[in-house]
């Protein structure tokens, strides 16, 4: 509860403290997060605590954060400490950076021929902030994606964007709140000055706010415009003109007209835009598609692509099974000779499985295979079931530009989520795939992001490169169970639960007690079931801990289920 997590938090400080003898230490590095307006409290505090554990706690930094959500300013307010905790406490706040080796960097000087160590701060270097600000533009671009939103966030600096002088300065939350509530502000005189520079910056150069939307959407409205001019500029003469100028700008492209109801003569639908620049990029991003597609050198023969499929199929000899003609025919369509091939599966389709014979396939042949997703989950996904050593493509992209870790030719580079992936990046992923010589395996979930105009990366390239279809649904066993996964792959939740409830698969009872006691036995029960099968000989080997599993919403109802099995 509320109480047992604020004990927690001041422990933690207290022995923060009490570690450093320094008076004038820092204790902590606070970070302060605004969260996507778009998801509901629920997605949001999803999305932080994925972020947290991909980028902080899983290596080895503890961190603190509160959820604040006031006059609709989502955002998060996160302390992390300097130091890492180990099994024996606190460790160095200076931590040595690790050659390709694995052995400490040095740098030779002449007064220290043996090299000086390279160190960097365990948590809050530019290079750590700079890999922080990128994962969270990732991970925050996914969940939004996941929930249906187009808009993305970008982690890049404004200048590495190519907004140099666009930046603004925020209000702050107490004159914030009032611009929410529509009362008048007065500016100090430096703010106005501020303000109205950047005013006869737009009114110069007004395709900079385009640009700046374009990194945000691929498609974009009238009213995204004025809001995104909103931010800049106050006055309602400057604010008409600069608006004008936009709306003539060559930059600015029509998609879909307004939709006028017939009827009452009111718009229906508002005119839908994206700018010039969205264009160059989606064609230069199928231009390299098409490239790859024509460029040949990666064909793995028939008896190696076999040999590879029998090999993942006796992999488990407690379970051997068997993949169907489907994933087969996949097998073969990604290990073919062009250096780009495209999947097209619903969740559950068999993907992962297929995924793991074509990397036996591709490294029997010499060839190093590379996965890539989107967010930290996805790729960690992506490696624990194909075995395709996987990073995010955020990662891979910092590494690159660093020199580390480079294309090579010859290399398969595996994105999993790819209807989850943007243009900009699509683009920029192909572009590099195809300057190094390498194959690009783009695997997803075709229904996952419905076309909205420009910006549907993946499906774009499917339509030009064409792709292998897994239409089955092989985790479920039943006729019934795979057509409601069917459905909830399509958003059809409420008819996926309807077919699990007609079978008698969800269970409601009165009261809390009630549901954890039914869910101890049923457990209980299965397990006993489990056991007995395992004595008879007819479930050869012993009982494994992940065959059954309890899942909650709360870390304080997974404890209270583990206290109630045990």
């Amino acid at each position: 509860d509320g109480r047992s997590v604020a004990k927690a938090s001041e422990a933690l400080w207290n022995a923060v403290e009490a570690h450093e003898t320094r008076a004038d230490a820092q204790l902590a590095r606070e970070l302060i997060i605004a969260l996507p307006e778009e998801l509901t409290r629920a997605e949001n505090i999803a999305l932080v605590r994925e972020f947290v554990r991909d980028n902080l706690t899983s290596k080895g930094m503890v961190a603190d954060w509160v959820y604040h959500d006031k006059d609709g300013n989502p955002h998060i307010h996160l302390m992390t400490a300097l130091r890492p905790l180990t099994e024996e406490g606190f460790g160095p706040k200076k931590v040595p950076v690790l050659g390709e080796g694995g052995e400490p960097l040095r740098v030779v000087t002449p007064d220290r021929p043996n090299g000086k160590i390279v160190y960097k701060l365990w948590a809050g270097d530019k290079e750590t902030i700079k890999a922080w600000k990128i994962a969270w533009a990732e991970i925050a671009n996914r969940h939004l994606a996941l929930a249906g939103h187009e808009i993305r966030l970008d982690g890049r600096s404004y200048a590495e964007q190519g907004l140099d002088g666009i930046a603004q300065k925020h209000l702050g939350p107490e004159k914030a709140a009032l611009a929410r509530k529509g009362i008048a502000m007065y500016f100090a005189p430096a703010d106005l000055a501020r303000r109205q520079e950047m005013a006869d910056r737009l009114l110069a150069e007004p395709e900079l706010l385009l640009k700046q939307l374009g990194n945000e959407r691929s498609t974009f409205d009238e009213r995204d415009i004025a809001r995104a001019l909103h931010r800049y500029v106050d006055d309602p003469v400057d604010f008409a003109n600069i608006r004008a100028r936009l709306m003539a700008s060559d930059e600015l492209v029509l998609l879909k007209p307004q939709q006028i109801d017939a009827e009452t003569g009111k718009a229906k639908q508002p005119a839908v835009f994206t700018t010039r620049e969205m264009l160059r990029l989606e064609y230069a991003m199928a231009r390299s598609a098409e490239v790859l597609s024509r460029r040949k050198g990666f064909g793995v023969s028939n008896a190696r692509a076999a040999a590879a499929v029998r090999s993942i199929e006796t992999a488990d000899t407690e379970k051997p099974f068997r993949l169907d003609p489907e994933q087969v025919d996949a097998v073969r369509h990604v290990t073919r000779d062009n250096a780009i091939a495209a999947v097209v599966g619903l969740a559950g389709a068999g993907k992962s499985t297929l995924l793991a014979a074509a990397r036996v396939a591709w490294e029997g042949e010499g060839r190093r295979v590379i996965g890539a997703a989107l967010a930290g989950k996805a790729a960690e996904g992506l490696e624990d079931s194909s075995g395709i050593r996987s990073r995010t493509l955020a990662s891979w992209e910092l590494a690159w530009e660093s020199g580390r870790e480079q294309l090579n030719r010859g290399d398969v580079l595996v994105i999993d989520e790819a209807g989850m992936v943007s243009s900009q990046q699509m683009a920029r992923i192909l572009k590099a795939v195809e300057d190094a010589g390498a194959k690009a395996v783009l695997v997803g979930d075709a229904m996952q992001l419905q076309p909205i105009e420009a910006g549907a990366a993946f499906r774009a390239i499917t339509e030009r490169i064409g792709f292998a279809e897994l239409a089955g649904v092989r985790r479920q066993r039943d006729a019934w169970a795979r057509d409601a996964s069917r459905l909830f792959a399509r958003g059809k939740v409420e008819e996926g639960l309807d077919a699990y409830a007609q079978q008698g698969r969800i269970v409601e009872t009165e009261t809390r007690a009630e549901i954890v006691g039914r869910i101890v036995a049923d457990w209980a029960n299965a397990r006993r079931d489990l056991l007995q099968k395992s004595a008879d000989g007819e479930h050869p080997g012993r009982l494994r801990g992940d065959e059954l599993l309890v899942l909650a919403h709360t870390n304080d109802d997974v404890r209270k289920l583990n206290t109630s099995l045990r």
